[in-house]
């Protein structure tokens, strides 16, 4: 199984793919580009793609401590029980259930925080192999076993 991912930007780009975000109790499947981030444990939402799918936070459970970054502590919010479902290279579905995701909610919303992607975390990443070659724009996340 290879899920194909892609490189946006310049010499310094990051690596995305792309999932359908599926939460029942929310009413919501829509699909989500998600930066692929192994510095993240959680996989989590950022405020752009939170206010395209439409996520209504009074529906969530808040998160008291919050989440620390770069910038401090931003408000961030639970939605259980979703699935992300991701196309395969072999035209298959993978359907990664998760327990929960995490929503952030900044204060004040500018173009900068707008800009900020959402992120596909180590509790999907560990599962798998993940093979970045920016040389040959290869962006991979995989079953199969490599030798290293």
């Amino acid at each position: 199984m290879r899920i194909a991912g892609f490189f946006r930007g310049g010499y310094l780009a990051a690596a995305y793919v792309i999932a359908v975000f599926k939460a029942d109790k929310l009413g919501i499947q829509a699909p989500i580009e998600l930066l692929i981030d192994t510095g993240a444990a959680r996989t989590t939402v950022l405020d752009r793609d939170a206010i395209r799918l439409g996520i209504d936070y009074s529906k969530l459970e808040k998160v008291p401590d919050g989440t620390l970054g770069v910038g401090g502590v931003v408000e961030t919010y639970v939605v259980r029980n979703v699935e992300l479902i991701f196309m395969t290279v072999e035209g298959r579905y993978l359907r990664e259930e998760l327990d929960r995701v995490y929503v952030l909610k900044h204060r004040r919303l500018d173009e900068r925080i707008l800009r900020i992607p959402s992120i596909l975390g180590r509790d999907i990443l560990n599962k798998y192999t993940l093979i970045l070659d920016r040389r040959r724009d290869v962006a991979i996340i995989t079953d199969e076993t490599t030798q290293v």
